[in-house]
């Protein structure tokens, strides 16, 4: 998707199937997760489940440790960009909004809310009023 757009269901019956299905995504995200964790505990715990120092562990086990933990940032990190919930409050059960150059979905309300706190800050900072350097390009790409 190259542009920004809202994603907006009013029938109450497709919201809920909207929902369950985001939920059963998120779910299924997470349980991958768990065995990316569980998998990487049991690579970092000796026998009695003590933690071994990384520094400890041998290099084809500090190797896939690694890579179970990139697998885990990747999946966790694709959810939070998805449709399925709000990159900004974690929300999964709300309309969308998709910032393309941000390739992440907001829900309306943090959007509204994005909205109105740069147009303060930009207000503030034409008074002269705000010190901080804003982050004039994440602001703008709400717009």
């Amino acid at each position: 998707m190259k542009d920004k757009r809202i994603i907006r269901i009013k029938d109450s019956r497709l919201r809920n199937i909207r929902n369950g299905l985001r939920m059963l995504l998120i779910r299924a995200s997470s349980a991958e997760e768990r065995r990316f964790h569980n998998e990487m505990n049991q690579i970092g715990s000796n026998d009695e489940g003590d933690p071994i120092p990384m520094g400890e562990l041998e290099p084809l086990q500090l190797k896939r440790f690694r890579e179970l933990q990139q697998l885990e940032n990747e999946s966790d990190d694709t959810v939070r960009r998805s449709i399925c919930m709000c990159r900004h409050c974690g929300k999964p059960d709300q309309d969308m909004y998709y910032n393309y150059p941000y390739r992440s979905w907001y829900c309306v309300e943090c959007v509204d809310f994005l909205r109105g706190a740069y147009a303060k800050m930009q207000a503030k900072k034409a008074r002269g009023e705000y010190t901080c350097d804003p982050d004039d390009e994440f602001g703008q790409s709400f717009y």
